[in-house]
């Protein structure tokens, strides 16, 4: 690839791995300055320095290698952003997809990046040559055990570790799902971050600072799974920790990091699993916006609604979103108060204007003060696009946020959200 392509983008999108494009996607794709490969499924107990296998080597995207049978060659929203891309700004451009669905991000973390959040690496990342000798003579179980896509750094050291020593321009990932509940779940905040800034630091590094140390980061926030609309944790939880519990990107943990909200995105008919979204169009398209914003510097709306601040008024709590967004509320559903009973309570929206949505405020038993504020804090949070609150450029859903008692100010009165925007 080196020679050819001017921009690479590393792509590990794993609901969306083998989801290849639907007929009505391929028309026409042929490309000439776009390149793109697909990586073997494999794992390793220490670093490699190339990979085990290709699935797809180095090849133009045409109707045969973009859209394959499904589960099979090239993913289609690491294609769908770049294309985009490519088309935006002119450049050459590799893709590279690597990636292993239903996998965790301690998988594709470095035994480095991984004693940062406290987890032990249960590979071995200093062994010699005969450890994979000793292995492979172990029976089947106990391989599985060492070598298994869901052990700690074993795609890291099969399927990141030997891309290290490319230069590439940025990422994208879609991931969290196989993290979505128990000490996997409370340390997302942590695992996911510095699994990003550990990916810069070694590419960097390892480059000869050919690649850039704050390299642009892109991820879909996880999309809607059960149709039940009552879940409440688990998804929702692994989503506020995408955004190292900020709710937003970029933020002060996690810069130069862009994001696809897409929990309004449900296909739960989809014959790949509800995880596994068909839409991919605007998923990509999202991407797109987001990415162009923060990895180029194109002036876009890229983020969905969030708010700066809300205020008790006589009519209901109301959030001030800012300038920044002309607000459309799809749907009076969405927020909810936390009483003094830690019992969540919906708080219908009763009233928007261009840059302010008002819920209803006396919930909760006269007198109680609000623990928590929260919003779209479901697995599956609404119906296909008709969730509440978006802005109208773009269509671009306002992402889910929680916001406890400890950050409430002067009680019931004012709390600030520390959102994007100022007011």
């Amino acid at each position: 690839m080196s020679g050819y392509a001017l921009v690479s983008q590393i792509c590990s999108l794993q609901p969306f791995r083998c989801l290849t494009l639907q007929k009505k996607l391929l028309m026409l794709i042929t490309i000439p300055n776009i390149r793109i490969m697909t990586v073997y499924e494999k794992t390793s107990a220490t670093p490699l320095a190339d990979l085990l296998k290709i699935q797809q080597n180095w090849t133009r995207p045409d109707n045969s290698s973009v859209g394959g049978p499904a589960w099979a060659y090239f993913s289609a929203v690491c294609w769908l952003f770049g294309k985009a891309i490519h088309k935006e700004l002119g450049y050459p451009i590799g893709l590279v997809a690597t990636d292993w669905g239903g996998t965790p991000v301690e998988a594709w973390s470095s035994p480095e990046a991984l004693a940062e959040c406290g987890v032990h690496s249960t590979t071995r990342s200093k062994q010699p040559a005969s450890f994979l000798e000793y292995v492979n003579k172990l029976p089947l179980e106990s391989r599985k055990r060492l070598l298994g896509p869901d052990n700690n750094s074993a795609l890291w050291n099969a399927m990141i570790y030997p891309f290290l020593n490319m230069t590439i321009y940025g990422a994208i990932w879609y991931q969290g799902e196989a993290d979505a509940d128990g000490d996997k779940m409370n340390r997302y905040n942590c695992t996911f971050p510095t699994m990003i800034k550990d990916w810069r630091k070694n590419f960097h590094h390892s480059s000869e600072r050919q690649t850039n140390a704050t390299f642009p980061f892109g991820f879909v926030q996880l999309a809607p799974n059960s149709p039940n609309k009552n879940i409440t944790v688990g998804f929702p939880d692994v989503r506020w920790h995408q955004t190292a519990d900020r709710g937003y990107v970029p933020n002060s943990v996690m810069e130069n990091v862009f994001m696809a909200v897409a929990i309004d995105l449900p296909d739960f008919n989809s014959t790949y699993g509800s995880v596994h979204p068909r839409d991919k169009k605007d998923v990509g398209e999202r991407l797109r916006l987001s990415g162009l914003a923060v990895a180029y510097g194109k002036s876009e709306v890229f983020q969905g609604p969030f708010p700066a601040r809300g205020a008790v008024t006589s009519q209901g709590l109301t959030f001030l979103y800012g300038e920044k967004w002309n607000l459309e509320v799809r749907s009076t559903e969405g927020f909810e108060l936390q009483c003094a009973n830690n019992e969540w309570v919906p708080a219908p929206v009763i009233g928007n204007d261009n840059t302010t949505v008002t819920v209803r405020f006396n919930v909760c038993p006269q007198g109680e003060d609000i623990k928590g504020i929260r919003y779209e804090w479901r697995e599956s949070p609404c119906e296909f696009k008709k969730c509440a609150v978006y802005e109208t450029v773009n269509g671009l859903p306002g992402p889910p946020f929680i916001i406890g008692d400890s950050e409430i100010i002067d009680g019931k009165q004012w709390f600030k959200f520390g959102g994007p925007v100022q007011l």
